[in-house]
Parts: structure tokens; sequence; C-alpha cells
């Protein structure tokens, strides 16, 4: 008898209209009128309706994407590149007619050096000619996508010996 009352009593909340206008209800509705009292009525849109009526569906994540420029394009830029032999370049570069130029650092257990650079650029494809003041000559072939660059090199010193190595860096603005 006891189970029978419940039932009743909750097939009666069910239909009721609190039930109908109560958001946490299965009985739907917008408002969030709790159990029909209108002093709680805050005529307040589910999250659903708010979201449908107040965003929308083509600014996903569009309007707010960052679009980060591209060292091969700009006029000036930065090329940092890390030698498999633990020394380091760093050149600030621009745009020629020719090519590529710029004069930078290099680094090395020995201490550090002015280099001067010269270049070209075919797509995403660099190639370097860096020449330190100590007479080495460093020639890179890099492949670049977005800021990271890559490749080897070979490197001829002034007594006639030669080596090669691979470099990885960052070519920014």
């Amino acid at each position: 008898m006891k189970a029978l009352i419940a039932i009743l009593i909750l097939m009666l909340a069910a239909g009721s209209h609190a039930a109908a206008t109560c958001a946490c209800s299965l009985g739907g509705g917008a408002s969030y009128n709790f159990l029909g009292d209108p002093a709680m009525d805050v005529n307040m849109d589910g999250y659903d309706e708010f979201a449908r009526e107040n965003v929308p569906t083509s600014s996903i994540a569009v309007q707010n994407s960052v679009v980060v420029p591209d060292a091969k394009a700009a006029a000036e830029s930065r090329l940092s590149l890390d030698l498999k032999d633990k020394s380091n370049i760093v050149l600030a570069l621009s745009k020629t007619r020719e090519g590529i130029s710029g004069r930078g650092n290099m680094t090395a257990i020995n201490g550090t050096e002015p280099v001067l650079a010269v270049g070209t650029l075919n797509g995403n494809k660099l190639s370097l000619d860096v020449t330190a003041s100590g007479g080495e000559l460093y020639k890179f072939n890099l492949a670049s996508e977005g800021s990271t660059v890559m490749g080897d090199f070979s490197e001829a010193l002034p007594n006639g010996a030669s080596l090669t190595g691979l470099a990885k860096g960052k070519w920014e603005i």
C-alpha cells in the first residue's frame, strides 16, 4: 500500500505545473521557475538556449586564431642555429635582390667571433654560406617548417680540412 501511495505522489508531482516549468525536471521548459513559485521565477534561459541564441556557429576559434608571421616572407628576420659540435650561430638576416644576407656571431668552445652570411631561399629550402672572421666557411642546406629549421652543413677550415654535421634551430621575426 505504501508503494502505491508513493507512486501516486510521484505521478502527481511529475504532472504538475511545477514539474513542467522546472528546468531540472523531465517536464522541460526553459524558465527556472523553481517549483512553480512566482517569487523564484528569474526567467532565465537554459544553457542550451543561451548557447543557441548567443554563440554564432561560425565563431569556433576562427576569431581568436593567432596568425604567426612567417620569417621567410619578412624583410628582416633572426636565425639561431645549434650545430652538432655544440657551437651556435645567431644571425640577423635581411632580404636582398640577390637573396638573403646577414651578420651575427658564432659561439664555440674557444669563444665568440663575428660572421657574415649570404644565401638563397627557394620555397622552404634555405641555402646559406656563413663565413667566420677566422676564415672558416660553413655551407648550410636547411629546410624550414614554421619557425623550425633543420639540415646539414659542411665546414671548410682555412688549413684545407673539412667537416660535416647537422644543424637545427629557429627562424623568427
